[in-house]
């Protein structure tokens, strides 16, 4: 046996390596490189074919003999404690076995199988008692089924384990191994024990099957990308041309007759730095009858595309319906909510962390792809929605199939109510606002109903409780007109959570408890929840207390523009402050000034690339920021009296919507290629995404398994391109409420156009 002390490096997990979206994955879920490392049998040959995938051990420090390690573990109804002993094993320490046979889990990311080969995996075992376990390497998403799967017997001997198989699936880029050792056949009673692997080794021992175009990555995309739904009747209309599709001419075509409409110039071809290739840009913008068409080059063909005032219609109404398919702790109905109804969820109360005292905060939305609820993205999401119910009040309707409907209330405040009542709950006595609701451990692949593991409400955070003071005096001013009495009773908690905020003047909470590995949404700054707090109470009272107190935040620096996220909210303070009707201080033309700044920024990297995209990185939730800068825009127009060119905006939705790189429209359901695999639970348990979602978009970060392997040599060249339609790629392919709440917005507007 090996001697020797190893320092490593552990992480918390879900069970199937799911983390949630823009939360900050755990540092050590990264891939391992496919190098030989030392094991038991005779050296192996450092210098491998590039053509074969055989010759290596695919577990990165199988032996544990580097402090490169990189297993994580995940826990539901069990308990323990993952480490390298003094003999350079692998050591699980079974603290509580738990009551599932997953309770307890183990397990390693970082390789790939390949369709048609065969692998073999080996390692040796033992433990303090005897017991089964169950190891499987599964697929790490969907329904994770095994690929290779078995229940073995340990004693305290060392026993050396053997399983050879061939993947006859399709080629899978990112799956995971495990070890199951939970509650097995006569282990109720088990108490603490522990047990130890080494040399640990997977490797391809027949790759004669083995293609090397086989990724398990795959699109139909074209060389001819545009907005998949279409373009309103009098919109500009551009297509993107890449590789053999670029050419001097291009040719709209309409799909009905077959006839060519319009035949244009094409522009000339630039290489763009966020895909890594040439592109043009072929504009049809003087096609204005209503149809059906698509673009033509020679063999290549765009999907097709509608113009017409009607084109967002359906679209605008899912992406807001996506809110109601959200909802906690209510029933979702067959004839409302279709194959995804399920039954009252998360009703129980929930303990607050480090009490046993509980208190009932059922309703709200699920968060995104997992079933938490959370305040500080909520809180933006709800004013998403509210802004853009106050700027383009005719896009919305009472008709848009929720239980609300037909009230006489606008379905979109109906909606963001549902929000704001949640909110109410998670306010404590003194005015402080816990910052969210959860279970310990992210739930399996699995309907909202069926999660039953204790709620935990996480402690007050300073972060939570500015948003919320900002969201509830929003509300207080948007629905006065509408219901009174709960107006006030959301001025009056937005004062609260002020008065909070006033004798509690240190950053407060915003991470995870040490048991709890949920989303996080961490934030080391509250400046900025602070300054948007004081503006929207200012906006809402006209009270001088707040502009001061406003004033101050500004003067001692805190930005008030572009940040419309979960983290930098500083755009809404702007934004609030400089529509307030008594904001006419000392510091308005400074925050005029600040507001402004962050536009110049947004329309030259749209003018810089050819699909007409603010970003020039893309991190986790690109698409978000995308949505975002467009609604900026809007938001920047309304300030300036609707005197700016806001077609920049536009563009935003365009990229959405299909005029991108990867040739996809991020939202469910629509276009004809748009995400079937998010990761979402209700739709990886039905089998189908539910319609309406934003997919988080490409992330230059990889910061999954399935995109470490599959995007990491591709990431430096061409950021753009960084997405999959995969369920297991959580940092590509994830939804959330706080994504799509800025893409109502943008429908919205182009919804008040027609």
């Amino acid at each position: 046996m090996k001697r020797k002390v190893i320092s490593v490096i552990l992480a918390s997990a879900m069970i199937m390596g799911v983390a949630s979206c823009d939360k900050l994955p755990m540092a050590s879920e990264t891939s391992s490189t496919d190098e030989p490392v030392e094991t038991t049998e005779a050296p192996v040959e450092t210098t491998l074919d590039p053509n074969s995938i055989m010759g290596f051990n695919m577990i990165n420090n199988g032996d544990f003999t580097s402090g490169d390690f990189t297993w994580i573990t995940y826990f539901e109804t069990g308990d323990g404690v993952l480490s390298v002993n003094d003999k350079g094993e692998m050591q699980f320490d079974v603290k509580v076995i738990g009551t599932k046979d997953y309770a307890n889990q183990i397990s390693y990311d970082g390789f790939a199988l390949y369709k048609n080969c065969k692998y073999e995996m080996q390692f040796d075992c033992y433990s303090t008692i005897e017991r089964d376990l169950e190891y499987r390497i599964q697929l790490n998403g969907g329904d994770y089924h095994a690929y290779n799967i078995d229940v073995i017997h340990v004693t305290p001997e060392v026993q050396h384990f053997d399983f050879v198989f061939m993947m006859e699936e399709d080629s899978d880029p990112a799956p995971r191994l495990c070890f199951n050792m939970g509650l097995f056949d006569g282990l109720k009673d088990a108490g603490p024990h522990s047990v130890m692997f080494d040399n640990v080794d997977l490797r391809c021992i027949d790759d004669s099957g083995y293609d090397p175009n086989s990724t398990g990555v795959s699109s139909d995309a074209r060389n001819i990308n545009l907005n998949q739904i279409g373009y309103l009747t009098n919109a500009s209309k551009t297509a993107v041309l890449s590789g053999d599709a670029i050419a001097a001419k291009a040719h709209v075509v309409d799909v009905a007759s077959g006839e060519t409409v319009y035949e244009g110039d094409v522009g000339a071809a630039s290489v763009n730095a966020s895909t890594g290739r040439e592109e043009a840009i072929f504009d049809f913008s003087s096609v204005t009858a209503a149809g059906t068409y698509k673009v033509v080059v020679g063999e290549h063909e765009s999907f097709e595309f509608a113009i017409g005032d009607d084109v967002y219609d359906e679209a605008f109404k899912a992406s807001l319906r996506m809110f109601y398919m959200q909802r906690c702790g209510c029933e979702l109905t067959e004839d409302l909510a279709g194959e995804y109804a399920h039954a009252v969820c998360h009703t129980g109360e929930a303990k607050i962390y480090g009490t046993d005292t509980t208190i009932d905060v059922s309703g709200g939305w699920h968060d995104a792809g997992d079933y938490g609820r959370y305040v500080v993205s909520g809180a933006k999401a709800a004013a998403d929605l509210m802004l853009a119910y106050s700027l383009y009040p005719s896009a919305f309707d009472d008709a848009l199939d929720i239980p609300e409907s037909g009230n006489g209330v606008p379905d979109v405040l109906d909606e963001v109510r549902f929000e704001l009542d949640w909110l109410f709950k998670m306010q404590a006595a003194d005015g402080g606002v816990y910052h969210k609701v959860t279970c310990a451990n992210f739930p399996s692949t699995v309907m909202p109903e069926e999660e039953t593991e204790e709620l935990i409400v996480c402690p007050v955070s300073t972060t939570a409780t500015g948003d919320f003071a900002a969201v509830m005096a929003m509300a207080s001013y948007v629905y006065a007109d509408v219901d009174s009495e709960f107006a006030a009773k959301c001025l009056d908690a937005a004062v609260k959570a002020a008065e909070y905020l006033d004798a509690h003047a240190d950053l407060e909470g915003a991470v995870n408890p040490s048991d709890i590995v949920t989303g996080e949404y961490p934030d080391t700054n509250d400046a900025d929840e602070r300054v948007w707090a004081y503006a929207e109470l200012f906006k809402a009272t006209g009270d001088s207390k707040y502009d001061e107190a406003f004033c101050n935040l500004i003067s001692a620096g805190v930005p008030c523009a572009t940040d419309l996220g979960w983290q930098g909210v500083g755009a809404y303070a702007g934004y609030a402050y400089l529509s307030a009707e008594k904001a006419k201080g000392k510091f308005y033309d400074a925050v005029v000034v600040g507001f402004m700044g962050g536009i110049p920024k947004i329309e030259a990297a749209a003018a810089g690339d050819a699909y007409g995209s603010s970003l020039t990185e893309y991190p986790w939730g690109s698409n978000m920021t995308v949505a975002n800068n467009g609604m900026y825009i809007l938001l920047y127009n309304d300030i300036k009296g609707g005197t700016e060119d806001v077609s920049v905006a536009t563009t935003q939705l365009n990229y959405l919507l299909g005029t991108n790189g990867t040739g996809y429209c991020f939202l469910s359901g629509f276009g004809s290629l748009s995400p079937e695999n998010p990761h979402h639970r209700p739709s990886q348990a039905q089998g189908e995404a539910v319609p309406g979602m934003l997919a988080g978009g490409p992330n230059q970060n990889i910061e999954d398994p399935y995109a470490q392997n599959v995007f990491t040599d591709i990431a430096p060249n061409a950021p753009a391109l960084c997405y999959a339609d995969n369920d297991q790629a959580y940092s590509l392919n994830e939804v959330a409420i706080y994504w799509n709440s800025p893409v109502v917005f943008l429908f919205a507007y182009v919804e008040s156009l027609g």
